[in-house]
């Protein structure tokens, strides 16, 4: 009896110890792999502050500047191509001394050559700052190029600093996230290359202009990045605006035609301002659906500065009904 007990008691323990045994936990899944732009930026998209020819004065102040903003250039094709040179010539007629070419001037070299070379024809000086598109290899030999035949182009990516005499002009090019990248080798822009353009801020004299392809992040539905009804600027570049006093912005192109002051608060055309932030528009005749609900084809605008004041006024001129 006292063995069958016994054995009863060690079957029982053996049971006991087989239910402690947890069952194995069902392997985990993997996690999904980041997305990852297959694209790199140049790294020599972005000179030094202190590289030789970093600075260059275009012209001497005259108590007045009009600087004409076309951004979203985009395609070389015929119809295209004569929009843009109406643009220019009427930018021209109501007195821009100054053209800034604001990101996207083109996909590949025959395009940017087209134009930035009919921005040149108009004999004005010319300001580029690549967007997410352009090659840096290929805009620097198109650029060289254009010089050649006695293009006035400055790029904002090598001469950092530019004096126009009643502005001073800094730039910030490319993409400020390598996923919105188009082409291999465009321009990546670095929380470094924000530090370098604060400290240039700092140091150039007031009144001081920031130019750059990305708009700052917005805080409403009336800033200069909306899209779709949400805000998608690069957050880091707000405070810069405390020390720049005007900027000229693009890459939002639903947002264009439009200005705002240092609150956000937006600036009516031809309305004068001691802080005033433009984004042009898309300057090619593709139809954009804007986020005030409208549709615009090809615009551009001017931006006069006199003294320490800005007013802008969109540029749009009469086309025939399609």
């Amino acid at each position: 009896m006292r063995t069958i007990i016994s054995g009863l008691i060690v079957l029982a323990m053996v049971a006991c110890r087989e239910k402690a045994v947890a069952p194995a936990a069902p392997a985990a899944a993997p996690a999904p792999a980041p997305q990852v732009s297959v694209l790199r930026s140049d790294p020599a998209c972005v000179a030094s502050f202190d590289a030789p020819g970093a600075r260059e004065k275009v012209r001497a102040a005259t108590g007045e500047l009009k600087i004409g903003a076309l951004a979203g250039l985009k395609d070389a094709d015929d119809e295209n191509v004569a929009w843009l040179r109406k643009l220019v010539g009427e930018l021209k007629q109501r007195g821009a001394g100054v053209l800034i070419a604001d990101g996207d001037v083109g996909d590949n070299p025959d395009e940017q050559e087209t134009l930035l070379g009919l921005l040149a024809e108009s004999g004005l000086p010319v300001l580029v700052i690549a967007g997410n598109r352009e090659v840096r290899s290929e805009l620097d030999a198109v650029e060289a190029e254009l010089r050649k035949k006695g293009a006035r182009i400055v790029d904002l990516s090598h001469t950092r600093i530019v004096d126009l005499g009643d502005v001073t002009v800094v730039g910030l090019p490319g993409a400020f996230e390598r996923r919105q990248l188009h082409a291999d080798g465009a321009c990546v822009y670095a929380q470094k290359d924000i530090d370098a353009v604060a400290t240039a801020l700092d140091r150039v004299a007031a009144p001081a202009m920031l130019v750059a392809a990305v708009p700052p992040r917005g805080q409403d539905v009336r800033a200069l990045d909306v899209s779709e009804a949400q805000n998608l600027g690069d957050p880091r570049l707000a405070p810069l605006l405390r020390k720049a006093q005007f900027g000229i912005f693009g890459e939002v192109w639903e947002s264009g035609g439009r200005a705002v002051d240092g609150r956000g608060a937006p600036v009516p055309p031809k309305t004068e301002s001691a802080q005033l932030y433009l984004n042009p528009g898309a300057a090619d005749r593709t139809p954009w659906p804007m986020a005030d609900g409208t549709t615009v084809a090809g615009q551009a605008a001017l931006l006069t500065i006199r003294g320490r004041k800005g007013t802008w006024e969109p540029v749009r001129p009469t086309e025939e009904k399609r």
